[in-house]
């Protein structure tokens, strides 16, 4: 097929689009959910995306859901290629009603029930993060509607997908020190270790978008990448860099060293903290929201002695907005979330964390220089499973980085990167002397 860089397309369930759209030259024409084995809406989009780069299809007009499922997944894809930078011109959806006169329901078949699984267990963005145009329900030229959108108002473009925040301000003898941060993480949470480098040294943050549930966050390793490498180029047009990343910021900070050294760079040192090896299964970043919530929970109650006592059979019977108003209250009540606040606050660092669980990632090439790896021990686990873990954690990245150095670290993967514990790592990698 040509290569297509702008045009309409249009998400339907039929085995055929339920209406004529004019400019058919201009339209792509997708079955949703697609082929693949995906069952939650994110994983769903991945997918249809990939289908359509292999159609030669790398950008979007318009995007448009024909009926109320195709409509939701319509979100979820533009989320994806917004998560991605791709272009995309605007969304919209037209629901069932307005498609009654015009096409025969759909056929209830089992990718049928899937999509409606998913739809039902997918939080839709809000329409600050992705406004979207609805086609009224007695429209009465649906296909001249759907033409229409192409002279739409574009959609705000994103911001960049990382910005650059000073965590310490040092001096030109040493190597800059670029952070970056783990799943739904801030930039602060690396603030301990970035204080604890030497009086000289400069620490500099990276921190992705989508942390203030606005704008929406990277769906792809690459791109928060390509972001990152301009800044730190601009930072440190010559010398030495070290890169430094945090669970999936380990992800990132490894993609910007391969880029770097293509760019002839010196890498001083590229440290991953506690992060496990890449996956480019995408079955693997499999998860619905109620997974991506207890995970999440899972790492809060790292960070405290207190537990949260919230469940899977807790939470499961609740809506969304109740199942965030429950964490939020227990959160709260063991001083990790100000007691005033809205539950809305934590939205963004949510959305962020389930958009970087839902990520997998094959890096581009080997790094041949020297990889050192923190281990961070679980408490769940006793000393023999810590060491069967650390094991793995090295085994998994030697085969992106043959040169592969293993460090234990302590605390726990949340603890690990404050306090003492991130003193102590800051000497063992050699920050602070």
């Amino acid at each position: 097929m040509k290569e297509t860089t702008g045009t309409m397309i249009v998400l339907h369930e039929r085995a055929a689009p339920p209406i004529a759209i004019a400019s058919a030259d201009a339209v792509v024409a997708i079955r949703v959910p697609g082929h693949g084995e995906a069952t939650t809406l994110p994983g769903m989009a991945k997918a249809i995306l990939a289908e359509l780069h292999e159609r030669g299809v790398h950008a979007a007009c318009v995007l448009v859901g024909l009926g109320d499922r195709a409509g939701v997944f319509a979100q979820a894809l533009a989320l994806e290629m917004l998560g991605r930078d791709l272009p995309l011109r605007c969304v919209a959806i037209v629901p069932d009603a307005a498609l009654a006169a015009e096409a025969s329901p759909a056929d209830e078949d089992a990718a049928s029930d899937r999509l409606r699984t998913a739809c039902e267990a997918w939080t839709p963005p809000e329409p600050a993060m992705l406004p979207t145009l609805r086609c009224a329900d007695d429209e009465p030229d649906v296909a001249g509607w759907v033409a229409g959108t192409f002279a739409a108002p574009p959609l705000p473009k994103p911001p960049a997908a990382t910005q650059s925040i000073p965590l310490k301000i040092g001096g030109p003898l040493r190597a800059p020190v670029f952070c970056i941060p783990g799943a739904g993480a801030s930039i602060v949470s690396l603030l301990d270790l970035a204080q604890a480098a030497h009086p000289q040294a400069n620490v500099i943050g990276m921190q992705p978008r989508g942390l203030d549930g606005i704008e929406p966050p990277c769906t792809s390793v690459e791109t928060a990448a390509a972001s990152i490498l301009p800044q730190v180029l601009q930072a440190a047009p010559h010398g030495p860099i070290r890169l430094i990343g945090h669970s999936f910021g380990g992800w990132i900070a490894f993609a910007v060293a391969l880029r770097l050294r293509e760019q002839g760079r010196t890498l001083a040192s590229v440290d991953l903290l506690d992060s496990r090896p890449p996956t480019s299964d995408p079955a693997m970043a499999e998860c619905d929201e109620l997974d991506v919530l207890l995970r999440w929970i899972a790492l809060v109650q790292l960070s405290t002695d207190q537990p949260l006592g919230i469940d899977a059979a807790r939470l499961r019977p609740l809506p969304a907005s109740a199942r965030m108003h429950l964490v939020h209250r227990r959160m709260a009540e063991v001083g990790l979330m100000p007691a005033r606040s809205d539950p809305a606050s934590m939205l963004g660092a949510l959305r962020m964390f389930a958009a970087c669980l839902r990520t997998h990632y094959r890096p581009a090439g080997d790094y041949d220089g020297v990889l050192r790896v923190v281990y961070m021990p679980d408490p769940d686990l006793d000393a023999a499973g810590n060491d069967d873990e650390a094991e793995r954690m090295r085994a998994g990245w030697s085969r992106h980085a043959p040169r592969v150095q293993l460090i234990r670290g302590g605390g726990n993967h949340m603890t690990g990167i404050r306090g003492r514990h991130a003193n102590a790592l800051a000497d063992r990698l050699g920050l602070s002397a």
